[in-house]
């Protein structure tokens, strides 16, 4: 079977998180400044303009984070928000103006406040043009003076659009638009895909790796906050510190989402119907997931059916009706369908590209190193280890069934950052029925994906 179908079928079932390393860069030396009387601050709970309940908590406990590295002895935060919580009954920030800069001081017992706003803070998915925003602004107060002694407020954006004039003309219209508000716009990534599924699919794994590592729109907040405190007053602490500048300026890692399935998978010459299961480790925090998808092969015909919103147990983490998706591969026609059951419509994309070029491929060597029954097929194991093009490698085992023409059923691979394994259970031999890799009656065949956002059916 074509390794480029295999791989836009498979797209969702591989997920794995990869931190990229910057190279060494020399760093901006920070010291505190003895002649600022500010020494104590106390971070605000934030004014909220956005339908995220969570943002404004996480980007304010990332400032707060900051400051020790510009020589402030911040108060924490649970002691903040317990004292205006039980003494003033503010809980939200919206709240703050019930009061006086003054006053808090009084209460918190510190030398300024700091106010923050969170003017945006989502990602906007259209499969089209996807964008994901961060935007703020902060101001320091002194207590007592009532003096602002800093403000500053930037709003970091990164894009992903599919190819084509309609996604360029998208982009140009919003940052046209942007342009005008008070708190200015910064693109910090602008990418294309080649495919407007490739460029869904990807926005909506970011989210859902966000979501595992708790750290939601971590990129575009970490740099709207390394831009934001690159013009805040350093304290008179003492000692000194590596200065954080704007990424821009010095190379910063990065997380980033990459989709692949392993290079070597292959399913054989047979025809079949089973269930994969991956099941992937996060290294950093021992997080797991847990995918499951339904694949069905009929000669070239390949069909694989994932239901997102369960693999991910909260249907937040995906757009409304997004969450269940079904990929078929039809090499005979030269046509792939991506259907959308909650919503009955489906895509089609026309599958114009050749089998990948041999040079393109990673290096693949296997060692085997015994046999084994795994799922009731007597199996040879193997250990295995690919190197991509990019010097990037992994390595594991693979079980191939000897009863089923080679076929892998078992895969154990690991990285530096995840463990990944990949079984493939119920494995049925035999011809599925070819109905399964038609289009459904009584689907309707979206123009785009920008028909499907905007069907309220789901």
């Amino acid at each position: 079977m074509k390794r480029n179908n295999i791989r836009y079928i498979l797209l969702l079932i591989s997920l794995i998180i990869v931190v990229s390393l910057s190279a060494c860069v020399p760093m901006p030396v920070r010291q505190g400044n003895p002649n600022n009387p500010i020494k104590t601050v106390a971070v605000l709970p934030m004014t909220n303009q956005t339908n995220d309940v969570e943002g404004p908590q996480y980007v304010r406990t990332e400032f707060d984070k900051r400051l020790p590295g510009y020589f402030y002895a911040n108060k924490p935060l649970k002691d903040t928000d317990q004292l205006l919580r039980d003494q003033m009954g503010v809980t939200l920030g919206a709240q703050l103006d019930m009061t006086t800069p003054q006053k808090l001081g009084e209460l918190l017992g510190v030398d300024a406040v700091i106010y923050g706003t969170l003017m945006n803070f989502d990602t906007q998915i259209s499969g089209l043009l996807n964008v994901k925003r961060a935007r703020a602004k902060f101001k320091m107060v002194n207590t007592k003076t009532g003096e602002t002694i800093w403000q500053n407020g930037i709003g970091i954006k990164s894009e992903t659009k599919s190819g084509g004039l309609i996604g360029s003309a998208l982009s140009a219209a919003g940052s046209i638009k942007e342009s005008k508000e008070e708190i200015q716009w910064v693109t910090i990534e602008s990418k294309s895909e080649d495919s407007i599924g490739g460029a869904l699919l990807g926005v909506i794994a970011e989210k859902a790796v966000s979501k595992m590592l708790k750290a939601p729109l971590k990129v575009e907040t970490d740099e709207m906050l390394n831009r934001i405190l690159a013009s805040l007053p350093v304290g008179p602490g003492t000692g000194q510190v590596v200065a954080s500048v704007p990424p821009a300026l010095a190379a910063i890692p990065t997380p980033k989402v990459e989709f692949h399935i392993p290079a070597f998978f292959e399913f054989g010459k047979r025809d079949f119907t089973a269930i994969m299961i991956m099941t992937s480790v996060i290294k950093s925090n021992n997080e797991k997931t847990v995918f499951d998808a339904k694949l069905a092969k009929l000669g070239e015909k390949f069909r694989n059916e994932i239901d997102m919103t369960k693999a991910l147990s909260a249907k937040g983490d995906v757009p409304p009706g997004f969450g269940r998706n079904i990929f078929i591969a039809r090499p005979d026609k030269k046509l792939s369908y991506i259907l959308y059951p909650d919503k009955n419509k489906y895509m089609e994309q026309a599958e114009t590209k050749g089998i990948e070029e041999k040079e393109d491929l990673p290096k693949i060597e296997k060692r085997k190193v015994g046999t084994e029954t795994i799922d009731g097929h007597p199996c040879d194991k193997y250990e295995i280890k690919i190197t991509y093009k990019d010097g990037k490698s992994e390595s594991g085992l693979f079980w191939e069934a000897t009863d089923m023409d080679r076929f892998i059923i078992k895969s154990e691979m690991e990285n530096t950052d995840a463990k990944t394994v990949i079984e493939l259970k119920n494995v049925k031999l035999g011809s599925p029925s070819i109905t399964l890799f038609e289009v459904p009656q009584g689907y309707t065949k979206a123009s785009g994906m920008m028909e499907i956002m905007m069907d309220e059916k789901h």
